[in-house]
């Protein structure tokens, strides 16, 4: 494939005075796909005039022979014999990996991306494959090495494309990654995949069908691939005389690892391996977490993505006849060949694995809900709408859809028909710019990276020069904050990546030990750090004070101060991403990681790790993944090697989420068994039986929870609506009116209490109660802001120096 690159006309070209041969490379390293662009320029006598652009077609080894495609698997595999297989082979052999003798993150890794920036380590795995940057740096160096096998010419240049959202410790896996494939890249090479695609697309149209020079347009980026949702708002502005694109970055959304891959899990788990357990005749809970998650699931998603694939291809063919809505959507069957699974010893068929396109609109209205936005998280995979990240993207700059202009899609996922037909309903007063068909869309974002190697090459800077979106600004004594970072400078500032030094500040007054140091967005104030600088020894006013920033390509802001007259008392500070915040995934989710990844660095657990066993299970169990928090209690009830109150109790209460009553009502009773003092298991029985109208049973439950706990009100409450479900009112009422005098002051209890006191109080119609109770409730969601510090900001004595 060729393209010609209509953001330079031959004219423009001859101005760089190139005289020698120009190739450099482009490469999207994707979660699903990864992908290399060649761009190769030879401005001499009798040679092409203009750039030429080639996705390059690698071959990548599969048991079937060599198999040839631009789009390069982010799967890596090491076979028995010792060879190490990148891309379509090693794709392949995941749906088979148990046959084949491979293990999953120690001898085959996919959809490794997502680890990128963790703690997460591969610990089966040796020293050269045991982190997901060292994966990517075999992916990386395959792509490279391909790239040279074609071409025969060592690159000029080389940029490596990562997500917008990616944070700064993933940015720096990636260079670790690109150094380890012997790419050494430099300022500039390490490319947002929205730029990349922006890039692309501009290159393609050209800009002045979509921009006009001297106006300000909003251009959201939309990309939806594989493994992460981006959503990247960015102002473009075309300066008219010197025709450069200026770009600022006006807001990310949060790093959200939603993609196809998660509509393909979905269509794997609802309904792949329900019907597997269906055709075997196993009954509902006899596989577990592992098997399910660890053992089919890998072997089932490719046929998962080729069931959506073949969908997504049938409904746009009636959709551009028009026909789609009128067709019977259950009669619309996408199918595939017959296929084994195997979990160890046991091989599990799967007949006539088929999907339908009202099953497929089912699991797709999750994705492309408007108004339920929240993550909704199995223990299987994730599933959010993608408004989520568009509409979070968009309250960060403070605009609403309508003042969107343009509106690109990227990203393989993006061509499923219904994702596109919800994104050009949303944004419908928005120009909406698409790629022309799946393997177009799939390498945009190589091609991109090529284009801004290409620019950087002859033009020594980005075609698409990256600015500061707004002023960045210290505030001090004076009414007016002080302009550090005026808006519109492009990016590094300064531009050799040195320090701007300001040395006009000082102490603002006598016997200070702490001074206040906050950075703030000038256009709307918002602190993009407020912190004290704790002094070792008290200062007086006037003494002068030397503050040093800088931001780099990254938008990495660095601030370090110190007394000018004293270099040891130093201050300083790193934010990333200062003025559109990217937050952290999930905290629990974060917490869950660390504590996974000190187990794999031990190698497993002992009777020792019983309590933080106990807490990763309450973690999963608060993310709704019960049977992943099963496996936890379970391994921990193993490992101690003797029935255990506190363990069971949360057993049953995880079953009964799972809708086993059966197991709940075992394991608590199990509970009760061992703990003569606690009368939680029996409580909790009472609750369930009484859920399930088993009044008797229950009163009984809490008889026995009141004997091991005399004085606990809260079971006297329960025994008191077990009362009078059995139709013993008058005895409930002795009993409600019995437990309100037990409880403690209100201010006293705990949330669970507080509960129980309001339940109690309802029952006996308590409105003085009942208010008080509101009111500390109210008072409890309402959160304490923290005591402003007393520390006082810098004043200015004078003018601002650089240090370039």
């Amino acid at each position: 494939m060729e393209t010609n690159g209509l953001l330079l006309k031959e004219g423009q070209l001859k101005e760089f005075k190139i005289n020698k041969p120009i190739k450099v490379l482009g490469i999207d390293l994707g979660t699903t796909n990864s992908t290399i662009t060649e761009i190769t320029w030879l401005p001499l006598k009798g040679s092409a005039k203009l750039p030429i652009c080639q996705s390059l077609e690698i071959e990548q080894p599969t048991t079937e022979g060599l198999f040839t495609s631009p789009l390069v698997p982010s799967v890596v595999a090491i076979l028995p014999s010792g060879d190490t297989w990148v891309g379509e082979g090693a794709k392949r052999l995941r749906a088979d990996h148990q046959q084949k003798n491979l293990i999953p993150e120690k001898t085959i890794f996919f959809d490794t991306k997502n680890d990128m920036g963790l703690k997460k380590s591969y610990f089966l795995a040796s020293e050269s494959y045991n982190s997901a940057w060292k994966i990517a740096g075999h992916i990386l160096a395959f792509l490279r090495n391909k790239a040279q096998d074609i071409s025969k010419i060592e690159s000029n240049h080389i940029v490596v494309t990562v997500p917008a959202s990616f944070q700064l410790n993933q940015r720096r896996d990636t260079l670790l990654a690109a150094k380890m494939a012997g790419l050494y890249l430099k300022e500039h090479d390490l490319l947002d995949e929205p730029t990349a695609a922006l890039l692309d697309y501009l290159v393609a149209k050209s800009p002045e069908n979509i921009f006009k020079a001297g106006i300000v347009s909003n251009v959201l980026v939309f990309d939806f691939g594989g493994g992460t949702c981006d959503v990247s708002i960015v102002r473009i502005e075309i300066d008219k005389k010197t025709e450069q694109l200026k770009a600022s970055m006006l807001s990310v959304s949060r790093y959200h690892r939603l993609g196809g891959g998660d509509i393909d899990a979905a269509i794997v788990h609802e309904y792949l391996i329900p019907e597997i357990i269906a055709e075997n005749n196993l009954s509902k809970n006899e596989l577990t977490w592992s098997q399910k998650k660890k053992g089919l699931e890998s072997q089932l998603l490719t046929t998962a993505e080729s069931l959506k694939i073949a969908l997504c291809k049938e409904i746009d063919r009636l959709k551009k006849h028009g026909k789609y809505d009128s067709t019977d959507k259950a009669s619309i069957i996408a199918k595939q060949p017959g296929l084994k699974c195997r979990i160890g010893a046991k091989q599990f068929t799967l007949t006539r694995p088929q999907l339908t396109a009202a099953d497929f609109e089912k699991i797709l209205e999750p994705f492309l809900d408007t108004e339920f936005l929240f993550a909704r998280e199995t223990e299987y995979r994730l599933t959010q709408s993608i408004f989520a990240p568009i509409q979070d993207a968009l309250e960060r700059t403070k605009l609403t859809k309508r003042e969107i202009d343009f509106v690109l899609l990227i990203g393989g996922s993006t061509l499923i028909p219904q994702v596109k037909e919800a994104i050009e309903k949303y944004f419908s007063e928005s120009q909406i710019g698409v790629f022309d068909d799946y393997l177009d869309v799939q390498l945009s974002v190589s091609r991109g990276a090529a284009w801004h190697a290409f620019f950087l090459e002859v033009m020594g800077r980005p075609f698409i020069q990256p600015v500061v979106s707004d002023t960045i600004a210290m505030v001090t004594g004076e009414d007016t904050p002080y302009t550090l970072i005026p808006a519109g400078m492009s990016l590094p500032y300064p531009p050799d990546g040195s320090y701007a030094r300001l040395t006009n500040l000082a102490v603002p007054e006598t016997l200070v030990r702490d001074i206040k140091m906050e950075i703030i967005a000038l256009s709307t104030k918002q602190p993009l750090f407020s912190e004290t600088w704790h002094l070792e020894q008290v200062v007086n006013a006037g003494e002068p004070i030397t503050i040093e920033f800088k931001i780099d390509s990254n938008q990495e802001f660095e601030c370090r101060a110190h007394l000018t007259n004293n270099p040891k008392e130093i201050f300083t500070k790193t934010i990333e991403n200062p003025l559109f915040n990217i937050v952290s995934p999930n905290k629990i989710r974060l917490q869950i990681e660390e504590l996974e990844e000190e187990f794999r660095q031990k190698r497993g657990f002992t009777a020792e790790d019983r309590e933080d066993l106990i807490q990763i299970s309450k973690w999963y169990a608060e993310l709704k993944q019960l049977e992943r928090a099963q496996e936890y209690l379970k391994t921990a009830l193993r490992l101690i090697n003797h029935p255990d109150a506190e363990i069971l109790n949360l057993q049953g209460i995880n079953y009964g989420q799972m809708g086993d009553i059966e197991n709940q009502i075992k394991a608590y009773k199990e509970a009760d068994k061992v703990s003569p003092y606690w009368g939680g298991p029996m409580f909790n029985l009472a609750l369930t039986l009484r859920q399930h109208k088993r009044y008797d049973e229950a009163l009984e439950a809490a008889n026995k929870a009141i004997e091991k706990e005399k004085e606990d009100a809260a079971y006297y409450t329960l025994k008191g609506l077990c009362l009078k479900s059995i139709g013993k009112e008058k005895e409930a009422y002795e009993i409600f009116h019995r437990a309100l005098k037990m409880y403690r002051p209100v201010e006293e209890l705990s949330d669970w209490e507080l509960g129980w006191l309001q339940t109690c109080s309802h029952q006996l119609n308590n409105k003085e109660m009942l208010k008080k109770i509101n009111m500390t409730m109210e008072k409890r969601k309402t959160s304490i802001p923290p005591l402003s510090s007393s520390a006082s900001p810098p004043i200015v004595t004078g003018g601002i120096q650089k240090t370039l």
